[in-house]
């Protein structure tokens, strides 16, 4: 009797609940129409651009290292230059404005099922959403004022000299005035010539002292090698900044920048943008600086590709995708090609469309390349 009544139950709980999932896969229609729009992406070429810089300063004593040290390339004045040392290619979707389209159903459906970029772009639907974070870092780069030569950040002699001079004082007598001589010590500030002499005194000095300490010739010596190692280097580290004095410096930099182009679908070539002289890298409107040119091969890798038509539907019933196209992407300065890279250009290819139904079976989840527009994975 027992076991008929669990049976009796059993098969009950069955019956509720398949009665229960019919009816929650059942939709109520909408009195009115429910839409959402998307948009499709295209793609924007970032061009990646390291530039360096090299900023030369003439030496305080360049006119007197001949005479003192015996050397003539010396930097004899101030200037920089620039040079392109990379170039690299990324690409990011963005909205296309010409490829807004909208979803309309009027059967209920759950409206997170639609998963959207801030900017529109479709993601797909049934998706948890994710958060991405990033990092952004502060590249400080050097500028001009931050290569100094001083000479008295160094030096090891005051800037001023002291001269004792005779000078006569009147004195008054019984009888008479009379001029005494005085001895008077006066405070004068040393020419550019006597500093670089000390300079160059200061530079043979320290040799001296390399030499000395290489040969061992001192009566007290260093305990250990890593010792020797530690005053050797700062002794030569302090040579460096005196010659300095004498044959400027020339301090390199380096400084990124990024350039964005959206190639048209039957663009192959524009300017990116200008390398400039006075400023490096700089915008095509800049026209002092030389044209850095972008090119696109299009491979028409969809140019066989024929798209099945979903007839008999609405456009508002449709979700529109892309199939990108492929490209290969060159930058040039003249001639000379500074990058290259095949890439998936999604305004190269085509569009497609599949039923507007998807949206009403949860048990499917549709992802897509945001940056693409293209189908990524459909699961069950």
């Amino acid at each position: 009797m027992n076991r008929m009544i669990l049976r009796i139950l059993l098969v009950s709980f069955v019956i509720v609940s398949c009665k229960w999932n019919a009816d929650a896969q059942k939709r109520r229609t909408l009195e009115i129409p429910s839409t959402v729009v998307y948009a499709l992406p295209q793609t924007a070429i970032q061009v990646n651009v390291m530039a360096e810089k090299t900023i030369v300063k003439k030496g305080p004593f360049s006119d007197y290292a001949l005479k003192y040290l015996g050397i003539s390339d010396v930097v004899r004045q101030n200037g920089f230059e620039w040079k392109l040392k990379s170039v690299e290619l990324s690409a990011k979707g963005e909205v296309d404005p010409e490829q807004f389209y909208k979803v309309t159903t009027d059967v209920d459906y759950e409206p997170s099922l639609i998963a959207l970029t801030p900017e529109g772009l479709i993601r797909g639907f049934n998706l948890r959403s994710k958060t991405v974070l990033t990092e952004e870092k502060e590249i400080r780069v050097l500028a001009d004022e931050d290569v100094d030569i001083e000479y008295g950040k160094f030096s090891i002699y005051p800037m001023i000299k002291y001269k004792k001079d005779t000078v006569y004082k009147v004195v008054e007598t019984d009888t008479a005035f009379v001029k005494v001589p005085v001895l008077e010590k006066q405070a004068l500030v040393k020419s550019t010539e006597e500093k670089a002499e000390e300079a160059a005194h200061q530079i043979f000095k320290l040799r001296k002292r390399r030499f000395k300490m290489l040969t061992a010739d001192f009566e007290v010596l260093p305990p250990d090698g890593k010792a020797y190692e530690i005053i050797l280097d700062e002794l030569e580290k302090l040579e460096n900044e005196y010659l300095s004095l004498f044959l400027g410096k020339k301090v390199s930099v380096y400084k990124p920048y990024t350039f964005w182009f959206t190639p048209k679908k039957n663009e192959d070539n524009a300017v990116v943008f200008r390398m400039s002289p006075q400023a490096g890298p700089v915008d095509v409107t800049d026209l002092a600086g030389k044209p850095i040119r972008i090119e696109f091969e299009n491979l028409d890798s969809t140019s066989e590709l024929v798209v099945i038509p979903t007839a008999g539907l609405a456009p508002q019933k449709l979700i529109n995708y892309r199939i990108p196209g492929r490209a290969d992407v060159s930058i040039l300065n003249g001639k000379e090609i500074l990058c290259k890279d095949r890439m998936s250009i999604a305004q190269f290819g085509k569009i497609a469309s599949m039923p507007a139904e998807v949206l009403i079976n949860e048990n499917y989840s549709i992802e897509f390349y945001p940056e693409l527009g293209s189908i990524k994975s459909v699961n069950k």
